[in-house]
């Protein structure tokens, strides 16, 4: 997409759009209706497009994937002279197979299902299974669900606890506004580590907006989490979770046991 991160040597080659399957073999065979589709389709989501694309366009080429026999058409702005595969949304990149076809095992990955079994059930070999897995965190969170350059400035910021080999692993995951922006696996539980993990977020939103500083950031009690977070970025504001605090007001206040109830409920609705 569009959006990708700059850190890429060959920065982002590819503008995925959304399309039907049963439509796009027209549209692609007539450049008169790709055009139209495209220009249609920059006015309805500009966001997934390159910004020198609204400066005018031209059709360069086009080639037929070798491994799904899909006709692709690139396309080259005029005002940088950079050139864009238009990849239709029903395709994973990198011509890997149809989003259909690994819906249903992807999910199953969720549960635990083993490669192995994915590629007895649905065919391929478990590499491959692996490999679109990996490929999921190959994308900038940021970059991919930011469709306007500003990053919000208020985060919530936590981590989820998973086990893995029998270890429990912290996920340093960042949010706002009812959107993930970041989660990145901490090696350790630390402030060093989870610097290191929520640090793929900052650089992930300074990509989409270098001069980034968020003002806020929500976090429970744990000292490591709001270390993590001052080392990153010094000026922001470190705020305690209500929830975090009212649990430690309740696990506090059991002795005073019938009289909590109203207490609690006066902490609760202050």
């Amino acid at each position: 997409m569009a959006g990708c991160p700059q850190q890429k040597p060959r920065g982002c080659s590819t503008i995925c759009l959304p399309i039907r399957k049963d439509l796009y073999p027209k549209l692609v065979a007539s450049p008169e209706a790709f055009r139209g589709w495209l220009d249609q389709a920059c006015r309805d989501l500009p966001e997934l497009f390159p910004e020198a694309f609204a400066h005018g366009y031209t059709l360069k080429d086009d080639r037929v994937s070798t491994k799904l026999g899909l006709r692709l058409r690139r396309v080259e702005c005029k005002a940088t002279g950079s050139a864009f595969t238009v990849r239709p949304s029903f395709v994973l990149p990198y011509m890997a197979g149809w989003t259909d076809d690994v819906e249903g095992p992807l999910f199953l990955r969720s549960f635990g299902v083993p490669f192995w079994a994915l590629a007895r059930v649905f065919g391929r070999d478990p590499m491959y299974w692996y490999r679109l897995e990996v490929g999921l965190g190959r994308h900038s969170l940021v970059g991919t669900t930011v469709r306007q350059t500003h990053v919000p400035e208020h985060l919530v910021a936590d981590e989820h606890h998973q086990t893995r080999d029998g270890r429990k692993n912290s996920i340093a995951t960042t949010v706002a506004e009812g959107c993930c922006l970041g989660a990145a696996l901490a090696q350790t539980a630390d402030a060093e580590g989870l610097e290191a993990a929520y640090g793929v977020f900052k650089q992930e939103a300074q990509d989409v907006q270098p001069d980034y500083r968020p003002q806020t950031v929500n976090t429970d009690g744990w000292a490591a989490t709001q270390q993590a977070w001052r080392l990153l970025f010094p000026l922001v504001v470190i705020l305690r979770c209500f929830l975090h605090g009212w649990l430690s007001i309740r696990d506090r206040g059991k002795h005073l046991k019938e009289v909590f109830g109203s207490l609690s409920e006066r902490v609760w609705n202050a």
